[in-house]
């Protein structure tokens, strides 16, 4: 896991990384505080790049792909970011990076991610229970088709996506996939009963935008005929039948224009920058929500338990619909946190210098730091904090960052830099 921030106003674009990577066996984790994040994606240009989530693609460190790229592209500048971003995966598929054999594993292992993951709120929904197991994960997988799909759009990437050939690939997964929910289980589930739940429910989240299993890129900077920063989160995940499945993550992403001056958007472990950001922990926030809803509950229940209650009285309080108003109560909280927190903060940060950015960004990544390291929670965040800014004029400045080598002894790589 990992903490990345970053931060843009007019003057440029900050973006800091923590170190640590978690690797996960058979019986245990294990935390290591000694990977890069944050690269250059063009050595003449001020564009940079950020990962987090996974390190690897297709079983290829990501900072290998990332420094063929520089390569690849030399002296070449595009007009915009985006044409960086267009251009990193146009690149990718025409080399064909991931054709190989190992393809197949990762395809399988995102399969079965997303059974478990439906297996464990069904379960979650029946209160625990695994009493008619089967007939519920049937049942919630249509109802994922029906409900749950219609609010995420369609992923761009897999237009060509020959969904005939995709299933057969995927049929031949079941079999393996079943055995895996019997030996988890305990229950018997019959493959002829839940087989085609499952291929549809999963063919139907690879289409749409929604990620379980995947890396984040973060492409930020300048192209050539743009005056201010931007930033652009691209999540990427599997291929399948050659197909790179792959998307913008819109949620996220940060122009910096006349319109908007300023922005910070935090990814991978966010609950301690978005708390800052918004005046209160996100999680608190959820609780908030349900103590009110349960409370307007209870108060209703009361109020209509009272002798006597005139039936006009009685009849409107059976159709009050008491979600009405914990969204009113929701949506009226969120516009006091905007106008309180996150606008007064906002324009806090669109004065801020090059400097006070970078600082900014690093104290974002160092609390969530701070935080994981004093509290009981696994300390997936931590190492030293790599720190960059990208402005227009300097271009791609490190601020801080880690040498797996002493600088001193090894002149000779910054020479051959260029």
């Amino acid at each position: 896991m990992t903490a990345v921030a970053g931060i843009l106003n007019k003057q440029g674009v900050a973006i800091a990384a923590d170190s640590a990577v978690t690797v996960s066996g058979v019986q245990n984790r294990k935390v290591y505080n000694s990977a890069n994040k944050i690269f250059t994606l063009s050595k003449y240009f001020p564009v940079g790049i950020a990962i987090y989530n996974s390190a690897q693609f297709m079983g290829i460190p990501w900072e290998i792909l990332i420094k063929e790229f520089r390569k690849h592209i030399d002296k070449k500048s595009f007009p915009k970011l985006e044409d960086y971003k267009n251009e990193f995966f146009d690149w990718l598929k025409t080399n064909n990076y991931f054709a190989n054999d190992t393809n197949d594993d990762y395809l399988f292992s995102d399969f079965l991610s997303f059974v478990q993951v439906t297996l464990n709120d069904t379960i979650r929904n029946n209160k625990g229970s695994k009493d008619k197991l089967e007939e519920k994960l049937v049942s919630f997988l249509s109802e994922y088709i029906k409900k749950e799909i219609p609010k995420h759009s369609k992923i761009s990437s897999l237009s060509e996506l020959d969904v005939s050939k995709a299933k057969e690939k995927l049929k031949s997964f079941l079999p393996q996939i079943v055995k895996i929910l019997k030996d988890s289980t305990a229950f018997d589930f019959k493959e002829k009963n839940i087989s085609n739940s499952l291929l549809n429910a999963y063919i139907e989240y690879i289409k749409h935008d929604q990620f379980i299993q995947y890396t984040g890129l973060i492409f930020t900077g300048y192209g050539e005929t743009e005056l201010f920063p931007s930033l652009i989160p691209v999540n990427v995940s599997i291929v399948i039948e050659n197909c790179l499945r792959f998307e913008v993550d819109k949620s996220k992403v940060g122009i910096i224009d006349n319109n908007n001056n300023a922005c910070i958007r935090p990814f991978a472990q966010t609950d301690v920058i978005d708390t800052i950001l918004q005046g209160i922990s996100p999680e608190l926030n959820h609780l908030s929500s349900k103590v009110f809803g349960s409370f307007l509950n209870n108060f209703l229940s009361e109020i209509k338990s009272i002798n006597g209650m005139p039936k006009e009285v009685s009849a409107s309080l059976n159709k009050m619909n008491v979600n009405n108003y914990i969204q009113k109560y929701q949506q009226q909280f969120s516009n006091i946190v905007n106008q309180k927190y996150v606008q007064p903060l906002m324009g806090a940060v669109s004065q801020l210098s090059k400097e006070d950015l970078s600082e900014m960004a690093e104290s974002l990544v160092y609390l969530t730091y701070l935080k994981r390291r004093f509290t009981m929670a696994e300390e997936s965040v931590g190492g030293p904090v790599d720190i960059a800014v990208i402005t227009k004029g300097d271009g791609f400045i490190w601020i801080k960052r880690k040498h797996y080598f002493d600088p001193e002894l090894n002149q000779t790589f910054f020479q051959k830099y260029f």
